[in-house]
């Protein structure tokens, strides 16, 4: 075995984060942190032909950044070093790329890396000089670097190590157990053994759920046709587990379908009315967008991994967004890294295939200080530093994208202490594909029996295994490590190009991806195209040796495509699969049994009735009652210190500082400049811009004329997320969040009569049990988030073509004391929105252009504080929210982009979060441009209130009387844009100026006071 460690020259800033981890646990005197790669010959005499002694330093570090070293450096005595290592089986994507890399040298190149003749390790190495326990070292490097569901510590005092390495060859570490023997395991039909298997398992079955089961494989035909197999009154374990799987709540989204018996209280909210519901999903979502069947171009809604909408003559676009969230709760960088690239695979599973073109990302994170006022001894064990989340997630989507090729346009951070136990990670993508795929429509689908199974990309491993269900529960603090995925983008990325190019050739008949279930959900769902499939599992490359039956079937190991491919075209698909150094597999047929059967060669383990694993759950039955705003005057936890200041100009001054550096109103420049936005080279509107490079614009515009579509035609896309209006009611939140996607799209170029909405709920758990006294309200809460959802869509004509629910986000855990804690959160709804902007070359920024331009408010005015930005920040009287009046926002979108059509307005920024002062700073900062105003005729809650639809617009002179005729009645003149880089206003009788660059910069570093550096 070969040993090698590399230290950065110059990138410490890993090293230097682990310092300040020490440093808050004890004095720390230096710290040193290396990566680590180990080698492993296979073959012997392999490394001596590779001369991989010479090849290391060529291919491990970079001489003029790094250092390296061979073997074991001198060992400090007064030092304690720990290294840490993979567990067998787990993912280790350095070391792949490292394994690939010495294969660009061999003799004899092996037909993939994993049969080349040097196996490689990655890990770390860290040198710390300070009195710490291996308890202490643990917990820091648990928190910080490592994590105990992926990775093992060693730790070593260094004086030990010297006389005594028993690092020096510890191959055996990797090895993963073989099974030589598998046994299938049979269940006997009782709902004794049911309920433990299912307890043990964490397979997420409800009593009912149980029974149903026990019913089924009961029936006397169905006892008689088993009995050949040995399985009369007996359920395999392959069967269960793939049963579970497809009932969970994150794939069967069973409260969505659920019968719904609602009733409210009477209160200050509109009123819904008792009503019986069945389906939230059929009553709801999918009667808005039926509604909306007129539009013109929906294309595939709802039957698909993504939505379909055809905004160009020569392109379909798709559009999906996915949640990621119990697994980055478990790990950040792996949970939002699988995220974006599972979701990136739903457009490729798309139709017959498509491209992905642009990513989004929206993150609902804990601020730093948890829950302000809460003793730190009750606060749950296992959960993880804020600060730790938000580097991971953050670094996870980063790597996704980039490393994929694919831009991330636009997104948001959301920021609230309830988000401290289940962060919400969002990822989207969209994508386009060609109107036909070898003369036929390339959204269209088709299996025939005889056609064969392919799966394609990653192999299996334990990663995953268990996703789905264990995303169907509550977290709670004693996790299985194997529900824990990891990505790959190099491996994504070569999958990706193989696919289209097999598209491009007509090879694919249908493709789906592996996400939840894995093989299980993929071929379970596309055999419902043909009536049948049969699979069989040993034909699957594996990663992981110690894998049993059932987790081969139910693993979600990533980068993985299912094809139905004709057995005439098998060859040439293989063949260019090989080319294009993707790994693909023949694992079976689809039939016209009716059955989905799963084997392992010449052993039988599973024969599922394909309606019964798809149709034979029963629907289930849940009470909703609405109380009303009962957390309304319970939304801010911890009581605002300050006192809000004088309502004259200076006080003006002061709050607005204030609010520019509050955590949800702070810039996302300096994090989202880590994504790359031009990749592809399609990008019109990046998410920020001017001569600054710090203009906040409100979308992401992709320029379709780039990707083989109509020329100057554009697609934006942008999202709406307002959780905080959930404590007061779900349908004001649900609304809100629909008006704020549509307001940005709008505010950007984008035509109101050509948009397409995506829906995602992230909600507490909303069926009762002791544990859930309140479940009854959070299902209510459901019920009108939904009514909100379809009347907004009625309103704007946007109907929904995709959407996805993640429905509990509840941790239950201990604290030091012993003491259950659980924390859930807040009733959530991301929209997303895109629409097409039909001459890219009125884009409209959202900054201010040009000393002289005019400076206006369009909108109506409200004076609602709830939930704002000022009131998370100083005491403040509290008033109802204001609704907003839809049918009027619709009109007034449509006069936007009238008058953006006639090149009237030179920018547009819509007003959220911070409320009109912070628009207006944020519209100077572009490009570094001052204002002065007239605010006179405002009070001082139209300065900061978030509850309306209104937008600073900027106006050439030249346009100011056509301006003023178009908006007349609802636009008020506010001042004009100036190159004094100064900030100035009148108002309540008084004035001030405050400098532009003073506010930019309170702005840009606000983000470093939610965590810190």
């Amino acid at each position: 075995m070969k040993r090698i460690s590399v230290r950065s020259l110059y990138d410490h800033s890993t090293e230097n984060a682990l310092k300040k981890a020490f440093e808050k646990e004890a004095p720390l005197s230096d710290l040193r942190l290396r990566r680590v790669y180990w080698l492993v010959e296979k073959n012997p005499g392999f490394a001596k032909e590779l001369k991989l002694e010479t090849l290391m330093d060529k291919i491990f570090f970079d001489p003029v950044a790094e250092e390296i070293e061979h073997g074991f450096q001198e060992f400090n005595p007064a030092a304690t070093y720990v290294e840490i290592r993979f567990l067998a089986g787990v993912t280790d994507n350095l070391a792949r790329s490292a394994t690939e890399a010495l294969m660009l040298f061999a003799p004899n190149t092996a037909n993939s890396w994993q049969e080349f003749g040097i196996e490689a390790h990655s890990g770390w190495q860290v040198e710390i000089q300070g009195d710490y326990s291996k308890a202490q070292i643990e917990k820091i490097m648990f928190q910080s670097l490592a994590n105990p569901l992926l990775n093992k510590l060693e730790i070593a005092r260094g004086g030990d190590l010297q006389k005594n390495n028993p690092w020096q060859n510890f191959t055996n570490f990797w090895n993963s157990p073989k099974i030589e023997n598998r046994k299938l395991e049979l269940f006997d039909l009782t709902e004794e053994v049911l309920n433990k298997i299912n307890s043990e398992r964490g397979l997420a079955l409800s009593d009912e759920e149980i029974q149903t089961i026990i019913a089924h494989f009961t029936n006397p035909e169905l006892t008689k046709s088993r009995q050949a197999l040995g399985w009369a009154n007996k359920v395999t374990e392959v069967e269960l587990e793939c049963l579970a799987q497809t009932w969970s709540e994150h794939c069967k989204h069973k409260i969505f379908a659920a019968e719904v018996d609602y009733t409210e209280e009477k209160g200050d909210f509109p009123a819904l009315g008792a009503k019986k519901i069945t389906s939230l999903y059929k009553s709801y979502i999918q009667k808005a967008t039926k509604d909306l069947e007129s539009c013109g171009y929906l294309v595939s809604v709802f039957k698909d991994n993504a939505g379909i909408v055809d905004f160009d003559k020569n392109l379909n676009v798709c559009v999906k967004v996915e949640t990621h969230n119990s697994p980055s709760a478990l790990d950040p960088f792996g949970g939002a890294l699988t995220g974006i690239l599972g979701v990136n695979r739903d457009i490729l599973g798309c139709g017959l295939g498509a491209k992905p073109i642009a990513n989004t990302d929206v993150f609902c994170l804990s601020k730093k200080d948890l829950f302000p006022g809460t003793e730190a001894s009750q606060r749950p064990e296992l959960l993880k530093d804020p600060g730790v989340i938000f580097r991971g997630v953050h670094q996870g989507v980063e790597e996704g994208g980039n490393q994929s090729g694919i831009p991330t346009v636009n997104g948001s951070f959301y920021f609230a202490s309830e988000f401290a136990a289940k962060p919400l990670i969002f990822v989207g993508s969209l994508g386009i594909m060609p109107k036909k795929v070898d003369n036929r429509p390339s959204e269209e689908k088709r299996i025939e029996a005889g056609d064969l199974i392919v799966v394609a990309g990653g192999r299996l491993g334990k990663d995953g295994v268990h996703g789905a269900t264990f995303s169907s529960l509550a977290l709670h603090d004693q996790v299985s490590s194997n529900v824990v995925q990891i990505g790959d983008s190099i491996t994504q990325k070569r999958l990706l190009d193989f696919t289209l190019q097999a598209r491009d050739k007509g090879y694919i008949q249908a493709i789906t991806d592996n996400g939840a279930g894995g093989v299980s959900s993929s071929i379970g769902e596309m055999a419902q195209f043909s009536g049948g499939a049969k699979l069989d599992l040993s034909q699957h490359p594996l990663k992981y040796n110690g894998l049993e039956y059932w987790e081969m079937l139910v693993s979600e190991s990533q980068e993985r495509m299912s094809y139905a491919i004709k057995p005439t075209d098998l060859k040439a698909f293989m063949q260019l699969a090989h080319d294009m150094g993707v790994e693909a597999s023949v694992l079976g047929e689809f039939t016209n049994s009716g059955s989905f059967e799963v084997h392992h060669g010449s052993t039988m383990l599973a024969s599922l009735d394909l309606h019964f694993l798809h149709e034979g759950l029963s629907r289930m039955k849940v009470p909703a009652h609405f109380e009303g705003a009962k957390e309304y005057k319970e939304y801010f936890r911890a009581t605002p210190k300050k006192e809000i200041p004088a309502q004259d100009s200076e006080g003006l001054v002061t709050a607005l500082k204030t609010v520019l550096a509050s955590p949800n109103v702070a810039s996302r420049e300096p994090l989202v400049r880590y994504y790359d936005h031009e990749v592809q080279g399609a990008t019109r509107l990046k998410p920020y811009g001017g001569l600054t490079q710090q203009g906040a614009n409100d979308a992401g515009v992709i320029d379709l004329g780039v990707h083989g579509g109509e020329e100057n035609n554009a697609v934006a896309v942008s999202n709406g997320l307002c959780p905080q209006f959930s404590y007061y009611d779900t349908y004001l939140m649900a609304q809100k969040a629909v008006d704020e996607s549509v307001r940005n799209l709008v505010a950007t170029g984008v035509n109101p009569e050509k948009m397409a909405l995506v829906d995602n709920f992230c909600w507490p758990d909303p069926i009762g049990k002791a544990s859930n006294p309140d479940a009854q309200h959070k299902m209510a809460q459901l019920v009108r988030a939904c009514a909100g959802l379809y009347d907004a869509a009625q309103s704007f004509k946007a109907p929904f073509v995709s959407g996805k629910d993640s429905m509990k986000n509840d941790f239950i855990g201990k604290t030091k004391d012993g003491n259950t804690v659980k924390i859930s959160v807040p009733p959530t709804l991301l929209v997303t929105a895109i629409g097409q902007i039909p001459d890219a070359k009125k884009v409209t920024p959202g900054f201010f252009q040009e000393a002289g331009d005019e400076i206006y408010l369009v909108g109506k005015l409200t004076q609602s504080l709830y939930a704002s930005a000022l009131a998370q920040e100083y005491k403040t009287q509290e008033t109802n929210p204001e609704y907003p009046d839809l049918n009027a926002n619709q009109e007034l979108y449509k006069k936007i982009f009238q008058a953006n059509s006639k090149t009237l307005i030179k920018s547009c920024h819509d007003i959220s979060e911070g409320g009109l002062m912070t628009a207006i700073a944020e519209s100077c900062f572009g490009n570094n441009l001052g204002a002065k105003l007239n605010l006179q005729n405002l009070k001082w809650n139209h300065l900061w209130s978030e509850t309306g639809s209104l937008f600073v617009m900027s106006v050439a002179p030249e346009n100011k009387a056509a301006f003023e005729q178009h908006f007349a009645g609802i636009c008020l003149k506010l001042g004009e844009v100036t190159n004094t880089a100064n900030l100035e206003w009148n108002f309540a009788n008084t004035s001030a100026q405050v400098s532009i660059s003073e506010l930019r910069n309170i702005w840009s570093k606000g983000v470093e006071n939610v965590y810190e550096a």
